[in-house]
């Protein structure tokens, strides 16, 4: 993909459809609620009154990628298009005093090449087969966990109330790419929908690795793909129970 820079793309009709696309995206999936919108010092303040004597509070930046995809094809191919994604601005987090925020010691754990084999010899087995699927925008499935965070909006999204504040700010609701623990919300939401739908993990020694011991279907969960092996016959029920 061919990155784009703001100065080309925001003048372009099909860029910024895909830059307001993805805006009106987040949204729709409440990655944040304007009923949250607040000063900033007005949270700073309400961190400081708490029993505790202050409650740690993190405060991020959003911020856009713009890329076209199959840009070596000519104008007007179809395989040629642009893609904008908001990620959270991972490297730029202040605490309540405005100091870098400090966060715990925490990492996703992805599955591994040799489970992933597994799942393909198991498809050789009679009556058997594999099937791959990506999951749409993953983590914005899971809901922030820890410290509150309150993002500071782009400018183009800003309402008319937002231009009469000193620093407005809105509550991250969503595992938005790019916060340091997303990765790890994402992994313990995905581990509990799996639970739900019959699986079972198959051990510490193999992560994001799990077996329906009803349907006898193996599940392999790396980040975002899922890879799901088994008999042939409960293959669609499967990805309807996931789903």
């Amino acid at each position: 993909a061919r990155s784009v820079s703001r100065s080309e793309f925001i003048g372009d009709p099909k860029a910024m459809e895909a830059f307001w696309k993805e805006w009106r995206n987040l949204e729709a999936k409440q990655v944040w609620r304007w009923e949250t919108l607040v000063e900033r010092d007005e949270v700073v303040k309400a961190a400081k009154q708490q029993p505790s004597g202050e409650q740690e509070i993190h405060f991020g930046y959003l911020f856009g990628i713009m890329v076209e995809k199959g840009s070596e094809f000519p104008e007007g191919d179809p395989r040629r298009y642009f893609k904008y994604r908001v990620v959270f601005q991972g490297n730029n987090v202040r605490d309540q005093n405005w100091d870098v925020a400090l966060f715990n010691e925490m990492a996703s754990t992805p599955a591994t090449m040799e489970a992933s084999r597994i799942a393909d010899i198991y498809s050789c087995f009679p009556d058997c087969t594999v099937e791959g699927r990506d999951v749409e925008q993953a983590y914005l499935q899971a809901e922030m966990e820890g410290p509150p965070v309150y993002i500071t909006l782009p400018k183009e999204l800003w309402t008319k109330r937002m231009f009469q504040m000193k620093n407005p700010v809105v509550k991250l609701e969503k595992a938005l790419y790019g916060h340091k623990h997303s990765g790890v919300f994402w992994q313990r939401f995905c581990n509990k929908q799996v639970t739900q739908a019959g699986f079972e993990p198959l051990g510490e020694c193999w992560p994001c690795a799990y077996f329906n011991p009803k349907t006898h279907m193996l599940l392999i969960v790396y980040v975002d793909d899922m890879k799901l092996a088994g008999p042939k016959e409960n293959m669609a029920t499967t990805w309807e129970a996931l789903g």
